[in-house]
């Protein structure tokens, strides 16, 4: 089950950000999403599309029950945050965990 939700999360997130966005996995269940040229008001927009699309898609259907998960996503940007992928990755995550603090199922930009 924990592969299907994996696979149909990406497929989710893919369906909600521009064709020349991409998405990778980070580690077990943490992923990016790379958006070239987008300002802070678009990858906040992005974000909050993918949480809600995350939010509302049943997953793993295919296999006789469905599965709902939220998300929490942290925002950084180059240049602004840091220079190096480790510095963005590390802005970030720094923000996800404000986000989980938070309650979850929400987007920290700042």
């Amino acid at each position: 089950v924990g592969d299907r939700v994996l696979q149909g999360f990406v497929q989710t997130c893919l369906d909600a950000i521009r064709p020349y966005d991409d998405v990778a996995r980070v580690g077990g269940e943490e992923f990016m999403v790379l958006l070239p040229r987008a300002d802070p008001d678009a990858a906040l927009a992005v974000g909050e599309r993918i949480r809600s699309a995350i939010a509302s898609t049943p997953f793993a259907r295919e296999i006789g029950r469905s599965v709902s998960i939220t998300v929490s996503i942290g925002i950084s940007q180059f240049g602004k945050d840091g220079h190096t992928i480790d510095a963005l990755l590390r802005a970030a995550d720094q923000r996800l965990y404000r986000a989980k603090r938070r309650g979850r199922n929400c987007v920290i930009a700042a």
